[in-house]
């Protein structure tokens, strides 16, 4: 069950307003006494649904419990701009997976090279909808849009170990041992040799993931998937 974001109001009562009540009152078919599962920005708490009126439910609370990251690492994921929708779905499951932070960069193959204040705001909901699935104690960040040489000059004080997907790369993804560590994916059709180079020349280690061609989602979704261990 998804644990809902709620308002604390102290160590006993809680609130739930907007878009989350019909859910919780619609298709969940929660009614007062029910249990649910409810959080903070850090902690979970156990409530009992005390009443439900339009736009909001009060709630007391039970129980706290604690949230939990999904493993020791820090893993940051750079992805290059691909059209919106395949955006969308690796922000979802990277946020999941639990990537700390995700930086949207512009390369020379990109396919798009803008992203709408709209389209940020559906990546904050989609964000707040895989915690709630998942029930990650952190939140991820989506970091403002950089191009690739700005990124590639900037990231050494983000990025600790600064890796670059790369097919032919003589190191494996699942070798890299380090605890604060982010990667790089390219835009469909990969790096412009250019682009390699400044990466390189700033620090980024090449990694692979086999030798086999994916897509950018296929790869993001890969290398969160190897990191967040």
């Amino acid at each position: 069950m998804p644990r809902y974001f709620a308002d604390i109001i102290d160590v006993k009562h809680a609130i739930i307003r907007g878009r989350d009540v019909a859910h919780i009152s619609g298709p969940l078919r929660k009614r007062p006494g029910d249990m649910l599962l409810i959080r903070d920005m850090d902690t979970g708490y156990i409530a009992c649904i005390k009443s439900m009126h339009a736009g909001e439910i009060s709630l007391e609370i039970l129980e706290q419990e604690a949230l939990h990251t999904r493993g020791e690492r820090v893993v940051h994921l750079g992805v290059c701009l691909i059209p919106p929708k395949d955006l969308d779905e690796i922000i979802r499951y990277a946020a999941e997976l639990g990537v700390q932070d995700i930086q949207p960069v512009v390369a020379a193959r990109s396919n798009i090279r803008h992203i709408s204040d709209s389209r940020l705001k559906r990546w904050d909901d989609i964000i707040l909808e895989s915690v709630k699935q998942s029930q990650r104690r952190t939140i991820p960040r989506i970091h403002p849009m950089q191009n690739l040489e700005e990124f590639a000059r900037t990231a050494h004080g983000r990025w600790p170990e600064r890796l670059l997907a790369v097919r032919n790369a003589e190191v494996a993804l699942s070798e890299i041992t380090s605890d604060d560590v982010g990667i790089l994916i390219g835009p469909e059709g990969g790096f412009a040799p250019d682009e390699e180079d400044v990466l390189i020349q700033n620090g980024f280690l090449p990694v692979h993931m086999g030798r086999t061609t994916l897509r950018s989602m296929t790869a993001a979704l890969a290398a969160a998937a190897i990191l967040c261990r």
